[in-house]
């Protein structure tokens, strides 16, 4: 099947209109998380996909299906329903539960054919069904494991820090970059729509100034190992994106 056969069967098959209780918000919050789990990136959805659901984000990943899969099962701050589920064409979804209601989450294969993949996610518009008796888990003993209320209430892991960004001539690129401007966005509560161009510019630059700001550190602009962790933290403050647009403005 090609990508936008299998594409066009998800839009009838997996997006459906969204419960008014899970808010676009709560989507593009999953969304990043899923990101943060795979070591993805935000990206447009495919034409059929954007039709079904105006909130639907999506998250690429480097990773395989059965790798992508492996690493969102193991998220903490996913709470899946229950067993990963498969329609039989290529494709395997879930949800993730919310206290407002559930976000389907699915995986396809990439369209590059290089054993990448595509992870959907949509507002559910009912509650999903029962998962068979027949793939419950048996009853365990006591043990001192962490409940899974303690998983979830653990912070996701913080992304791997693999250099200082900072504003350079020529200009810096890459993932790294792109997952900064993402983490920028969530925090200042912005809507990240298609997410950053992955080009460490003055822009970019004026939001790491003002984040560390915000967050009690030295307003250098350079992202080192400090303010990246302190940016992924689960304790990273707020601060005002519109201020930092100003700063740039000035610093032109």
């Amino acid at each position: 099947m090609s990508a936008l056969s299998r594409f066009a069967v998800l839009g009838v098959l997996l997006l459906t209109p969204a419960l008014a209780a899970v808010t676009p918000q709560e989507v593009e919050r999953t969304a990043d998380t899923a990101a943060l789990a795979v070591d993805g990136l935000i990206a447009p959805c495919p034409a059929s996909v954007r039709q079904a659901s105006a909130s639907a984000r999506c998250v690429t990943s480097d990773l395989n299906l059965a790798a992508t899969r492996k690493a969102l099962s193991a998220a903490s701050k996913l709470t899946l329903y229950g067993a990963w589920r498969t329609d039989g064409q290529g494709r395997v979804y879930n949800w993730v539960t919310l206290p407002s209601g559930y976000v389907n989450i699915g995986i396809v294969p990439g369209s590059d054919g290089a054993g990448t993949s595509l992870i959907l996610l949509t507002p559910s518009a009912q509650k999903p069904a029962p998962q068979p008796a027949a793939t419950q888990p048996a009853a365990q003993p006591p043990t001192t494991q962490p409940t899974a209320a303690a998983k979830a209430q653990a912070p996701a892991p913080v992304p791997a820090f693999k250099r200082a960004l900072r504003l350079t001539h020529p200009r810096m690129n890459g993932a790294d970059v792109r997952q900064l401007q993402l983490r920028l966005m969530v925090v200042s509560k912005v809507d990240p729509g298609q997410g950053g161009d992955g080009w460490f510019g003055p822009v970019t630059e004026a939001h790491v100034i003002v984040f560390q700001i915000a967050n009690g550190l030295k307003p250098t602009g350079v992202v080192d190992l400090t303010t990246w962790n302190a940016l992924f933290s689960a304790n990273a403050r707020y601060f005002d994106a519109q201020a930092a647009q100003e700063l740039a403005k000035r610093r032109r």
